[in-house]
């Protein structure tokens, strides 16, 4: 099976929540991990194979998916946020990245509209473990 490891921090009936959590990536044999953060089963993933930033609802329901280039480089600590909004028109899901102790940027750095919402689901955090991965200061908080 595939190297996919999630770790939940709430029970699934949760919404109207957001993530926060630092990470950081180890390079073994030239593969670096992708590492992130779900929310109403969502995920918001550094992918440091490919320098991509990347939305997602659960596989294989790839209908909503968004990525954008972002170099994550490792033995680095970035902070990664996600925020999911339910709306009329669906789920607005929101997701920042930047080096820790950096000022958080006002502008999301990714976001994508997903017409067919998840209504809710648990908190978590996703590591697809090609390496080492870590993470600290999580949070989620109601806003």
């Amino acid at each position: 099976g595939k190297p996919s490891i999630y770790v939940w921090m709430g029970p699934p009936a949760m919404s109207g929540y957001t993530v926060q959590a630092d990470v950081m990536m180890r390079e073994e044999k030239r593969k670096l991990p992708s590492i992130g953060i779900t929310a109403h089963r969502y995920n918001l993933i550094l992918k440091g194979n490919v320098s991509k930033l990347a939305v997602q609802s659960w596989p294989p329901h790839l209908r909503m998916a968004q990525e954008v280039r972002y170099r994550s480089d490792p033995d680095v600590w970035y902070t990664m946020k996600l925020r999911v909004d339910v709306q009329d028109d669906g789920a607005h899901v929101k997701g920042k990245v930047w080096k820790r102790g950096e000022a958080e940027p006002d502008a999301w750095t990714i976001e994508a509209v997903d017409p067919h919402p998840n209504l809710n689901g648990s908190p978590g955090l996703y590591i697809y473990a090609l390496a080492d991965c870590y993470f600290d200061n999580v949070m989620v908080t109601k806003e």
